[in-house]
């Protein structure tokens, strides 16, 4: 069977930059969004709105309709990327703050490397890579600051660390399967099932937690709702749909790597829309973030493998 052709450099390149400053702003997006709106519910709602319209272009526009096998694995990726990884962020940031997010997210890589190595097959992580998994981590405890690292007493809740957590192996470990899994040909078809999958799953995750006690129409935000549609169309549409190109043309580990970068672009827009302090300890995270990604990347060069059939 003839492969499709192989993307250009500048296409991944783009998808990477979307991936990057995106995904990087919605830590603040969903802080706004669930002000007024509970978690769960909320990133369903999202996603579903976005798996729908992402699915609809593709089949509209000539794509075939997905075979049982697919609906299959986009069910189990949509459980581990969205469910536990994209709704666990959610959850968490209702009981801590977004740094401290930002700073558990960025496990993400270590996962990456731990479970690829004990249960997909990609080898023990080389040593450049375990420097710069280890470096890129300083570099976000620097980023997030000393204060708030060492001070876990003061009003961080365990139970959203542990949420987070959970996600972020989660994530870990449908970014992998889902690298290898058999789908639809058609990047749209399988991006707009991931996310219409994993938006159900949000909603029915969130009416059995009974959020639906904590809606009320009358009382969510016009930030809130401004939010929502920025999560919808950039989050989800634009971002989510670049990540899960990535994974089927790029090695894992190095689409990983925007956990260690999100958190940068979060502080920056803190400090942009919160006037939230800029001192030496984000300049020094930062430049600690900057040469881990030299480190991977280095050690794995941006090698584009062929999509699966």
């Amino acid at each position: 069977m003839k492969h499709p052709p192989k993307p250009s450099r500048i296409s991944i390149i783009l998808a990477f930059a979307a991936v990057y400053v995106i995904w990087g702003s919605t830590y603040l997006g969903i802080k706004y969004a669930i002000q007024t709106m509970p978690p769960l519910l909320m990133s369903g709602v999202r996603y579903f709105i976005a798996g729908l319209i992402v699915f609809v272009i593709a089949i509209s526009t000539g794509a075939p309709f997905p075979k049982k096998i697919h609906w299959r694995n986009t069910l189990i990726i949509g459980a581990l990327l969205v469910l536990m990884g994209n709704g666990g962020v959610a959850l968490a940031e209702s009981l801590i703050p977004s740094g401290i997010a930002s700073l558990i997210v960025c496990s993400v890589p270590m996962w990456f490397a731990l479970v690829g190595w004990l249960f997909f097959k990609k080898g023990k992580p080389g040593s450049l890579t375990i420097g710069g998994i280890i470096l890129g981590f300083i570099g976000i405890m620097i980023l997030v600051g000393p204060k708030n690292i060492f001070h876990v007493g003061q009003g961080i809740n365990l139970t959203g660390v542990l949420i987070i957590t959970i996600g972020s192996i989660g994530w870990s470990v449908g970014s992998l399967f889902s690298s290898k899994a058999l789908l639809p040909a058609n990047h749209l078809t399988t991006t707009g099932m991931q996310m219409l999958c994993g938006g159900i799953l949000l909603t029915i995750a969130g009416l059995a937690k009974g959020e639906y006690s904590q809606v009320h129409f009358d009382a969510i935000s016009t930030s809130s709702l401004l939010a929502m549609g920025y999560l919808i169309t950039f989050g989800s549409i634009v971002a989510f749909s670049a990540y899960s190109w990535l994974l089927r043309v790029i090695s894992p580990s190095l689409v990983s790597t925007y956990a260690y970068v999100n958190p940068v672009i979060a502080v920056f827009l803190g400090w942009l829309f919160l006037n939230e302090h800029i001192d030496k300890y984000t300049i020094i995270g930062s430049l600690f973030i900057v040469f881990a990604l030299i480190l991977i990347t280095s050690q794995k060069p941006l090698a584009i493998e062929e999509a699966p059939e």
